[in-house]
């Protein structure tokens, strides 16, 4: 560190203490980098390293903003229909506060997507369950349904954008109906595909 301190005192003070409350040191920095500083308040610290240890969680430790996301249907066959989803989306977004913004966007009727963006992941989860109980809630008493198709995540990097996942969706249902065509047709659907293929090596 900065302070000249060497790092065996480092560990003995800092890194060993933090072990037994937390089942890694990493995570305890991780909360005061959020805000929890009686973390280190009750580490045995002369100010100078206190100080200089919060300096370098903030440089180093800067948590990035997630998105977090559900997805649901949600449906309501009676007169007022619509103006009962509207409803009950809006009851949903009440649970939002200043930090937590819920949006509710609509991904093809009956499937809706809730989300927000946040720095807490508990916190986020949580507000979230809070919204999807309350739009729930609202549709039923509107004698509506409603369906959580994927209970709130974190999004990864790795995870597809929902709107290819439809994509894909929509080209199988094509690829099936016009097997379904072909099969109408008294076309078997696997000889054509060997007889492409049997084109293709035939043009090698």
């Amino acid at each position: 560190m900065r302070t000249k301190t060497p790092i065996g005192t480092i560990y003995k003070k800092v890194i060993w203490p933090l072990y037994d409350t937390h089942d890694h040191a990493l995570d305890a920095l991780k909360e005061i980098m959020q805000g929890d500083t009686s973390i280190i308040d009750k580490l045995k610290i002369e100010s100078n390293i206190k100080d200089e240890l919060l300096k370098i969680i903030k440089e180093r430790l800067s948590i990035q903003p997630f998105k977090i996301r559900a997805d649901f249907k949600i449906t309501c066959s009676q007169f007022e229909g619509i103006e009962a989803i509207k409803k009950a989306l809006k009851s949903g977004e009440k649970k939002s506060t200043e930090e937590l913004k819920i949006k509710f966007n609509m991904i093809g009727s009956p499937l809706y997507e809730c989300s927000l963006i946040t720095k807490n992941k508990k916190e986020g989860i949580e507000i979230m369950n809070q919204a999807l109980n309350e739009v729930k809630k609202s549709i039923e008493e509107s004698k509506g349904d409603y369906i959580l198709n994927c209970p709130p995540k974190i999004l990864g990097d790795d995870e597809k954008n929902f709107s290819d996942q439809l994509k894909e969706v929509n080209n199988e249902d094509e690829e099936e109906e016009n097997e379904e065509e072909k099969n109408e047709e008294g076309i078997n659907p696997d000889l054509v595909k060997f007889e492409e293929n049997a084109f293709d090596i035939k043009k090698q």
